[in-house]
């Protein structure tokens, strides 16, 4: 596999600095990390999988078909936690393949949720080649909201070069749009003991590995960026957790809630809640909001995803998400950075270090 794909991403290489474009069905290697709590074993039954063989017990060859195309996967086991999936087919094939195989019923599979800070820590992997800020309210709100409550409808910039950092930096330190900048994907060069791969990374886990001399820097790259993610959500998992700790004499609870504060106070909390928890893409969220104060409210509800239980109390200016015993950190997750790319950029994440 390694042979492979380092002959792929070379030739991809060779392609874009000679003729600034692919030869004719040759396409880039690309990569995604998925979040599982199932095994490998309840994956071959997933609706998306028409036929797989196994190289190992924890890499396998799996044939999808979709609207665009029929291929082959590279799915790799060894973290049972994350696994990593890999497509030398056209990127439209394999978007609609990772969504088919995440979006099947009771998959138990879900995709990454980075939040923008984390995206620009996978800057100081390499140096920028690339940026793209996404900031999309009318994804999820409808027109009477945004007009209402927000400055922009959407926001995108799409930067190419060496100057990409100066550009994200000089947009940074310029106020009237500081807090509209959601950093969703990220193209960097990175270079190890004279090998080097060149990599696009979004928000959702994904990479476009568009050349290179080495597909074992690419594995690493990935792997490192997935060890980050996984220690954020242990982080989360180990001290956000609501549940009773045994002892001697009874228990004792265990836990506190995740806090999303956000920059500036939501004037409309129960509308704002309508369109978050309405069991559709991307919060995937379901339940039923009652009012507990003079402006805060409480949701009690599922994770549509998962069917884990949550509790979500909201105020104009912070929300607090309560998981319970067995529930999935990503979850928490894939709230808050929907949050930043949709409604409030400059957004924080309030979490337990230890």
């Amino acid at each position: 596999m390694l042979s492979v794909f380092t002959a792929r991403i070379q030739n991809t290489q060779s392609d874009l600095l000679e003729h600034t474009e692919l030869e004719f069905g040759r396409n880039m290697l690309k990569t995604a990390i998925i979040e599982s709590n199932i095994s490998s074993e309840e994956f071959a039954e997933n609706d998306a999988v028409e036929e797989t063989i196994r190289i190992s017990s924890d890499l396998w060859m799996v044939k999808t078909e979709n609207t665009e195309d029929e291929g082959w996967l590279f799915v790799d086991f060894h973290d049972d936690r994350f696994w990593i999936i890999y497509s030398m087919g056209n990127s439209n094939f394999f978007n609609i393949a990772i969504d088919e195989i995440l979006r099947s019923e009771g998959g138990g599979l879900d995709r990454l949720w980075i939040p923008a800070g984390q995206v620009e820590e996978i800057g100081k992997m390499g140096e920028y080649e690339g940026i793209k800020i996404s900031f999309g309210a009318d994804d999820v709100f409808p027109e009477e909201f945004i007009e209402d409550n927000l400055e922009f409808t959407d926001l995108n910039i799409d930067g190419s070069g060496q100057s990409s950092r100066h550009l994200f930096e000089i947009l940074k330190s310029t106020d009237e749009i500081d807090d509209f900048l959601a950093l969703s994907r990220i193209q960097i060069r990175r270079e190890v003991d004279g090998e080097f791969v060149r990599e696009r990374v979004t928000n959702e886990g994904t990479f476009t590995t568009r050349g290179g001399s080495d597909a074992s820097l690419h594995i690493a790259t990935v792997e490192r960026i997935k060890d980050q993610y996984s220690n954020l959500l242990e982080t989360i998992e180990d001290n956000h957790i609501i549940g009773a700790k045994e002892q001697d004499h009874g228990g004792r609870s265990q836990g506190s809630p995740i806090v999303i504060r956000f920059s500036k106070p939501v004037p409309d909390v129960e509308e704002f809640l309508s369109y978050v928890v309405n069991a559709r893409d991307p919060f995937r969220l379901w339940g039923h909001t009652r009012q507990i104060g003079h402006e805060s409210y409480k949701v009690d509800g599922v994770d549509a995803h998962n069917g884990d239980k949550i509790a979500i109390e909201m105020s104009s200016e912070w929300i607090r998400l309560y998981l319970y015993e067995g529930a999935c950190g990503n979850t928490a997750l894939r709230i808050f950075t929907n949050i930043q790319q949709y409604y409030d950029p400059a957004a924080e994440l309030v979490i337990a270090d230890a």
